[in-house]
């Protein structure tokens, strides 16, 4: 056997060796003890990390939760599209684009976005609609007559 052979085998078995020992050890870490609350159409639920079942939050939970979500809210808005063009205008930047091309970005308002959203009415019926983001739509010209 020569000694490149020889190196590789011991490599591999080395491999091995730390392979096994790293499962062993992530299977023998406790996982996280801190119970988890799931908020769901209003409503909050924690689940017991020693059972496993759900529970009712306590008053701490629910604070916790409320912070998380008001932080997650303030970067939610932070990130969001500007409401009109005249906002869009704001948000020009010039970007490098990896084959080492510089172009220039914006972030689309949402007045020129559009969403298709179908929904089940009471009675059983698919209604298709535009949905406009909350974004009021600009008044129609006036047709011309003349």
């Amino acid at each position: 056997m020569t000694s490149r052979t020889l190196a590789q085998a011991l490599g591999l078995v080395l491999t091995g060796m730390f392979t096994m020992a790293g499962a062993a050890q992530a299977a023998d870490t406790p996982q996280a003890s801190q119970p988890q609350t799931v908020v769901v159409q209003g409503v909050q639920v924690a689940i017991d990390p020693s059972t496993g079942r759900l529970r009712e939050p306590t008053a701490a939970e629910r604070d916790a939760l409320s912070k998380a979500f008001q932080v997650r809210s303030d970067k939610a808005s932070a990130l969001s599209a500007p409401r009109t063009a005249a906002d869009a205008r704001a948000t020009f930047r010039t970007v490098s684009l990896g084959n080492g091309v510089r172009a220039k970005a914006v972030r689309v308002p949402q007045e020129l976005m559009s969403s298709v959203v179908a929904e089940r009415t009471a009675d059983g019926k698919l209604v298709v609609h535009h949905d406009d983001h909350g974004v009021q739509a600009a008044p129609k010209a006036p047709e011309v007559t003349r």
